[in-house]
């Protein structure tokens, strides 16, 4: 067997028992007993143990250096297929740092977020951040001591940031999250200053029934292939890939805000069928290719599905007939216009998840600052809830009621996610750029989806996105795909666009 094919069979297994994983990760948020917890904890904690020790084999050190992989010359020599180079780039990081990182942490440290994990459900459901706190300082100090592994002289929220964006930093992302923000507030202001939008039909009750017929319609739509996945019900919506054919979502029922699920599903569904687009070729199949670019560029596929497309007039003028017929008779009497402009209202919030277009990114903003302190020892965990409040009146002008709809609102802390949090942010700014390559090559997406025709858009996104996985940083892709490296102005642009229609200004 030569040395590349060598490689691929051993990073197979690597992902097999990550599959595994993430299976029981799933069967933990969907359909496991509150009683198993501890156990599967246990299980989780093995199978990552067994992971680790899988992508940190010796014989892999070993592969790569044979072809001639270095830390300073990843990809290995020019005379390498332009696959191979890739696959060695990526596969080179991954093996770096987790040789970094001891299988004892790698096992507790999954434990521990089995543990935290269930804690947070447990106390958002009863509004109950004291509780929560010990586990937050446990996921807080895990995530610290896996920074240290990884780059000791780092600053530790530079170096969890990277793992979600390769190269980013904490001053680079500042730097443009305070432009954004300017724009943001301009465009907020202005908003304010027109009549705003009566969305009081949103509310009317609707049962769970109907909005799950509704999900099924628009997973549909969306092309989304059930046959490769499944829709279930979460506190917190999320995506997971349980196998290179089976990709999986949730969502959640408000029967009071039966948007929550509309736009749960769709953003999901923009997920998954960006994993379900990744290369199926062998050379990509079961590999460390078969990975998103980065965790922004995941983002921008969920949020483009949800926002750019799922919030337009177009789309609706498809699509409403058929929501109004699933959930009748909560929208008799709504029209098309109505409809559009009440998904589109603005108006500063207390959920992240529910934050209208506009608002959202000073929902990210606030996260993307706490857990900076929190990592740079400058805020403790305690001091959270009333830092979090504090911060929601500075920038969005409200102030939760209670921590369920404030810092426990969200699980990626809870799992150890810090660093993630600015993905979807980064998300919007690369999903706008995507839309304006769209037309500049020849198709029109506006047009598009006010003829129904998705598949156009989806066809463009598999070619230019999707299939490429992790052979591209993200920084190479969005040049490769749109000519230029990544620019707010394309957001900023469509942001004032769309909201200058939905309020007239």
């Amino acid at each position: 067997m030569k040395p590349i094919e060598r490689l691929r069979a051993l990073d197979a297994e690597s992902k097999l028992l990550e599959h595994i994983g993430a299976a029981l990760g799933w069967d933990q948020e969907t359909y496991m007993p509150s009683g198993a917890i501890e156990e599967r904890a246990d299980q989780l904690a093995f199978i990552e143990a067994l992971a680790h020790e899988k992508a940190t084999a010796p014989e892999i050190g070993d592969l790569l250096g044979a072809l001639g992989s270095t830390g300073e010359n990843p990809g290995g020599p020019e005379s390498l297929p332009t696959i191979d180079r890739a696959y060695l780039r990526v596969l080179r990081r991954k093996y770096d740092q987790a040789t970094k990182l001891p299988v004892e942490l790698v096992s507790e440290l999954a434990k521990a977020t089995s543990l935290s994990q269930a804690a947070w459900a447990e106390a958002r459901k009863n509004d109950d951040f004291k509780a929560f706190e010990p586990y937050l300082t446990k996921m807080l100090g895990y995530q610290k001591r896996v920074a240290a592994c990884l780059a000791p002289d780092a600053k530790p929220y530079d170096t969890l940031l990277d793992q979600y964006e390769e190269g980013a930093t904490e001053a680079q992302i500042a730097s443009v999250f305070g432009a954004l923000r300017t724009d943001l507030v301009l465009l907020l202001d202005k908003i304010r200053g027109r009549p705003q939008i009566d969305d009081s039909f949103l509310r009317r009750r609707s049962p769970v029934d109907g909005q799950a017929k509704a999900s099924e319609y628009l997973m549909k739509v969306l092309s989304y292939d059930t046959s490769r996945g499944r829709l279930d019900t979460t506190a917190h919506p999320f995506t997971t890939t349980l196998g290179g054919s089976d990709v999986r979502i949730t969502t959640r029922y408000d029967e009071d805000f039966f948007p929550s699920s509309v736009f749960s599903t769709i953003h999901e569904t923009g997920h998954a069928l960006y994993e379900l687009g990744i290369d199926p070729s062998p050379e990509y199949r079961r590999t460390s290719l078969a990975e998103a670019s980065s965790m922004a560029v995941h983002e921008s596929q969920s949020r483009l599905w949800e926002n750019t497309v799922g919030r337009s007039l177009g789309f609706w003028l498809q699509h409403l007939p058929m929501l109004k017929q699933t959930l009748s008779p909560v929208l008799d009497g709504v029209g098309l216009e109505d409809f559009y402009r009440a998904v589109n209202r603005v108006e500063p919030s207390l959920v992240r998840v529910e934050a209208d277009e506009v608002t959202y990114g000073l929902h990210v903003i606030l996260r993307f600052e706490l857990e900076g302190r929190l990592l740079s020892g400058d805020l403790a965990v305690s001091d959270l809830p009333a830092a979090w409040n504090e911060g929601m009146r500075r920038l969005l002008g409200v102030v939760p009621p209670d921590d369920a709809s404030g810092c426990l609102q969200d699980i990626h802390w809870a799992i150890g996610l810090f660093g993630y949090f600015p993905s979807y942010a980064l998300g919007n700014l690369y999903g706008a750029q995507w839309w304006d390559a769209m037309k500049a090559q020849g198709l029109d997406p506006k047009e598009a989806v006010e003829l129904g025709d998705l598949g156009s858009i989806l066809s463009w996104l598999r070619t230019n996105v999707h299939k490429p996985g992790a052979m591209y940083k993200p920084g190479e892709l969005v040049e490769r795909v749109t000519g230029s490296p990544l620019d707010p102005s394309h957001f900023v642009r469509y942001l004032n666009d769309k909201y200058a229609g939905v309020y007239g200004f």
